[in-house]
């Protein structure tokens, strides 16, 4: 499945639409030519449909689209994907999938951690935030969950930050 085999299809289908056309129209003067503009209608049809959605197929599993679609996935999976996921979020093989997530790599956006027999692929940047409560003077952390407002170690005012 190739962009110019589409294409290709799609412009074949071009006459088989026209002429079947015209044949509809002369099916006012001959009703005998009603089953040749219909099957010449429905071969047009079927080959414009395949070439079409052959090439939106292409248009999905490009590398640009590819990139963009993994990025999105991370950030809806809380920032981590494997090549499994990856694979069956876009119908792709293996290979591709890892080789759009070893681009992701290289250009920085993620980085490879190896866990339990599979390697996750972290997205750093679409990583939900953790909150923390920080003390500014002695650098105490405590859980934003906790009920405190001042330090107990040194009195001051604790701040929420997110890392």
């Amino acid at each position: 499945m190739n962009k110019l085999l589409s294409i290709l299809v799609i412009m074949a289908s071009i006459p088989f639409l026209v002429f079947g056309l015209i044949f509809l129209i002369a099916v006012a003067t001959n009703p005998s030519r009603l089953l040749t503009a219909v099957a010449l209608l429905l071969i047009g049809g079927l080959l414009l449909g395949w070439g079409v959605l052959s090439l939106r197929r292409l248009a999905e599993i490009s590398p640009e689209a590819l990139s963009t679609g993994i990025v999105d996935l991370a950030r809806r999976l809380g920032g981590e994907v494997t090549v499994a996921q990856v694979q069956s979020e876009f119908r792709i093989p293996r290979a591709m999938a890892l080789g759009a997530l070893e681009r992701l790599c290289g250009h920085g956006d993620c980085q490879r951690e190896q866990r339990k027999d599979v390697d996750a692929y972290l997205f750093k940047g679409v990583m939900p935030a953790k909150a923390i409560k920080r003390c500014p003077y002695c650098g105490s952390e405590f859980a934003v969950k906790s009920a405190l407002r001042d330090c107990p170690n040194c009195g001051a005012n604790l701040e929420i930050t997110k890392e």
